[in-house]
């Protein structure tokens, strides 16, 4: 059996590079870590990677239409966590003071969050930990296969 390490990379469209790169980069304070370029003439096509702490990354591909007003979305949310108390209130701060509508802080059984959407429609979370989420199993009708890959703490 394998073991994952990590997850490297979230992969995600855009129709706005400069867009995203000033909401990633420039709001949120993500280090641009590359910049590349793929093809020729129309069918050349950017790639930007975006550093999101320890090993994590966001790869943003341009050339892509946005989604029709009211199209579902496969991804349900990114969620970002910050270290301390101060980050989160910094963090909540900087996201409203760019104008970007964010959701009140939610108070959670492990910390706190709040939510907003970037450029390209993303529903976006940013987190503080205070302790262990307790929820490991809560489910009280979990799916057959959760009670054989649940990890056991």
């Amino acid at each position: 059996m394998f073991h994952i390490s990590h997850v490297d990379h979230t992969a995600l469209r855009t129709h706005d590079m400069e867009a995203t790169v000033q909401f990633y980069s420039g709001v949120l304070g993500l280090p641009l870590l590359q910049t590349m370029r793929s093809g020729a003439g129309e069918r050349s096509t950017r790639r930007y990677v975006f550093g999101a702490g320890d090993r994590n990354r966001l790869v943003f591909f341009d050339g892509h239409t946005g989604p029709n007003e009211g199209t579902p979305q496969h991804l349900d949310h990114i969620a970002i966590f910050v270290e301390t108390a101060e980050e989160f209130d910094e963090a909540y701060r900087r996201v409203r003071d760019h104008g970007i509508a964010v959701t009140d802080i939610v108070e959670r059984a492990y910390g706190k969050t709040f939510y907003f959407h970037d450029p390209n429609g993303i529903y976006l979370q940013i987190g503080f930990e205070t302790q262990p989420d307790p929820r490991v199993a809560d489910d009280p009708d979990p799916v057959p296969s959760a009670r054989t890959y649940l990890v056991q703490k």
